[in-house]
């Protein structure tokens, strides 16, 4: 794709601010390339082949950062990616809330990150349900998930109606995070005494799969911290008794997603997310396992460049 600047463009006075502001354009000419492997493309890019890649390889990071013509853009807040793992409601065994929560006890959000071989400066663990670093990061209901172990998950377990039931678990198998996160709560699981069945399959096929109440029990997946940002947007949260991606539904929800959209003033909205968030916690028809951000790498020559996960052009020069 090759994007030429529009001459006759007249950007806003003040300067660029991320989405807001002044769009100046610096550059004559965009060519946006695919390159499908990552290490392909990050050879290309301290080769000087090409100025940026929008996320460069977790394993090739450290090559990468003591390259002296090439700078990373470490993420932080809406930048970054939050994981979760989704559970469906509608079958056995999680059509039980209360089996549902014993996942609270289980998993460790450290772990999932550190499976991921995700240094410490680039994740960290997040219990909210609303991206931290963002407005809405809240704390209601987290204690559920301050202390993990698999002797209080085998405990929380023993405690509830949990017959044996299979727990399947779909591992996508071509997308990295959602591939390492089911693994480790594949094994999380068994050693808690859940019956698990683990299926791998492409992610293609793991959203087929999710669409229909039967034939899966979990999954992990990873979003973009702004889309999570809010109550409004977060697909976990705004469910409105209406969400095909976990059959999830709760009457408390749809009255505070409707007082949400309609509160006056920021403070009210903060509270509201608050008791959102712990009906989240009760129900919990997701956990988060964790928040990370996949680093963007530019050559050094370009100046201007907006920190930012969704790529944008505008006030670059090179």
């Amino acid at each position: 794709m090759i994007l030429k600047k529009f001459a006759d463009y007249v950007p806003r006075p003040e300067p660029a601010d991320f989405l807001a502001g002044g769009k100046r354009v610096g550059i004559d000419t965009l060519e946006i390339r695919v390159i499908p492997d990552g290490a392909t493309a990050a050879s290309a890019l301290q080769a000087g082949e090409v100025d940026f890649m929008q996320y460069a390889p977790f394993d090739l990071l450290p090559q990468l950062e003591k390259n002296s013509r090439v700078k990373l853009v470490n993420f932080t807040g809406g930048n970054m990616f939050a994981g979760a793992y989704r559970l469906n409601a509608a079958s056995k065994p999680f059509d039980d809330a209360e089996i549902r929560r014993v996942l609270w006890k289980l998993v460790d959000q450290r772990e999932v990150l550190d499976a991921l071989g995700l240094d410490a400066k680039y994740a960290a663990p997040c219990a909210t349900f609303f991206t931290c670093g963002t407005t809405y990061e809240s704390k209601a209901g987290t204690e559920a998930a301050a202390k993990t172990s698999i002797e209080a998950a085998k405990a929380a377990l023993k405690a509830t109606k949990y017959a044996g039931e299979p727990v399947v678990v779909m591992e996508a198998n071509d997308l990295e995070a959602p591939r390492v996160s089911a693994q480790v709560l594949a094994e999380r699981l068994k050693q808690a005494g859940f019956n698990v069945d683990l299926q791998v399959m492409d992610w293609a096929s793991v959203l087929a799969r999710r669409a229909k109440k039967e034939g899966w029990s979990v999954y992990g997946v990873h979003a973009g911290g702004f889309d999570l940002g809010s109550p409004l947007t977060n697909v976990m949260v705004a469910f409105n008794c209406a969400d095909f991606t976990g059959w999830q539904c709760d009457a408390r929800i749809t009255p505070l997603m409707e007082a949400f959209a309609k509160a006056p003033a920021e403070a009210d909205r903060k509270k509201i997310a608050g008791e959102i968030q712990s009906v989240m916690y009760d129900q919990a028809p997701a956990i988060p396992w964790g928040q990370f951000a996949q680093p963007a790498a530019y050559r050094a020559t370009l100046r201007g460049l907006i920190p930012s996960a969704i790529p944008v052009f505008w006030n670059v020069e090179k």
